[in-house]
């Protein structure tokens, strides 16, 4: 089995997650567990089973709370939703606080992915990260991709500007643009262009990323040639 596209290529250290979801849906549309190891249908609902160490019954009793619309239980060793179809459950759970962090990294087990997965991880140490002075912080808005032509839109809010450069005074609200080439209607797993702004597929409203601007297109859209996670 291979391993899945999905290059989270960040400092562990600069991650801070209050706590960590089932899993989370990325921008292009897949679902990637964190503290879930697989998901199932059985018998009309769905199993999740989660990763080993867990205290399952803790997060059963947190996600019963958090969706009451939903029907929570023990079963067969994991969290089981009665009556919800698949794709419905996965987007209710997807994101939501579970109570529970991860020990160590909180995002390292979104770098893999079982089951459906076919993807790749690029090794930290392949990671190639502009001058810390050349990137810009920003705090998501909202982001949205097209998995027709790798087009992908972004609207935040820039609470930094680089250090160096033309954009230095850049700050408040932007719209911005990230192209990803794709390839059989993913985003290409050997190209080094995606591998470097990858971490955008996984922001959501309220993340932070930093970012390499290296234009300003003629529609006012910014281009992001680089991001890195800085808050999920």
């Amino acid at each position: 089995m291979r391993t899945i596209f999905f290059l989270l290529c960040i400092i562990a250290a600069a991650v801070t997650l209050r706590a960590d979801p089932l899993l989370v849906k990325g921008a292009d549309g897949t679902y990637l567990p964190v503290l879930a190891e697989s998901w199932n249908l059985k018998g009309g609902g769905v199993l999740i089973k989660l990763k080993k160490g867990l205290n399952t019954a803790a997060i059963k009793e947190k996600l019963a709370e958090k969706l009451p619309d939903q029907t929570v239980e023990l079963r067969l060793g994991g969290i089981y939703f009665a009556s919800v179809e698949q794709e419905t459950l996965l987007g209710a759970v997807a994101g939501v606080d579970t109570g529970v962090s991860l020990k160590n990294d909180p995002l390292a087990l979104l770098r893999e992915k079982k089951e459906t997965a076919e993807p790749l991880t690029v090794p930290i140490e392949l990671r190639q990260t502009a001058g810390a002075d050349e990137m810009a912080e920003a705090e998501i808005s909202a982001v949205s991709f097209s998995g027709l032509d790798g087009l992908m839109k972004i609207d935040a809010v820039v609470r930094f500007g680089p250090k160096t450069g033309e954009f230095s005074k850049l700050k408040g609200p932007v719209k911005a643009v990230a192209f990803f080439k794709m390839k059989k209607n993913a985003a290409d797993i050997d190209d080094e262009d995606n591998q470097r702004k990858s971490d955008l597929l996984v922001v959501r409203p309220k993340s932070l990323v930093l970012i390499k601007i290296e234009k300003k297109e003629e529609d006012g859209a910014y281009l992001v040639t680089e991001a890195h996670l800085k808050k999920y």
